[in-house]
């Protein structure tokens, strides 16, 4: 069982995206301040790179507050949540490097598995708090 000696796999998954996004800021400070360099390396979009940014800690920061505020959720619900905030954030990196990424069948299926998966763990996060209250 969590305990605050023993943070859930959750918290900690959420903790490495918050960190995952800070770092992440790193690479936009390179698009936009070297954007010859990153395009050498192959960056296409410095707009997608800030979306992977932003996306990273703003899910991370999301999953971290569910994981406080709804301690020992349903293992389903915070399986959907912390793969959903991790891969929903992470398809904006391939569109950096391949702007029409978005265009082909497998990237469409890994982005709505992504938001199936956000859904679910989101929405069951809520419902779960609305339970305990009774």
């Amino acid at each position: 069982m969590p305990s605050p000696a023993r943070p859930s796999l959750l918290l900690a998954s959420g903790l490495t995206e918050l960190a995952a996004g800070a770092l992440s800021g790193w690479v936009y400070t390179f698009t936009r301040q070297q954007p010859e360099k990153a395009k050498a390396v192959g960056i296409q979009s410095a707009a997608r790179v800030r979306q992977w940014h932003l996306d990273m800690a703003i899910l991370g920061t999301a999953t971290v507050a569910c994981a406080t505020a709804v301690p020992d959720a349903p293992r389903p619900v915070a399986a959907a949540l912390g793969v959903g905030a991790w891969t929903n954030a992470l398809l904006f990196l391939p569109l950096a490097f391949k702007p029409d990424a978005d265009q082909r069948p497998e990237y469409r299926a890994a982005a709505a598995a992504s938001f199936v998966a956000t859904s679910i763990g989101f929405t069951g996060m809520a419902i779960t708090a609305w339970a305990r209250r009774r």
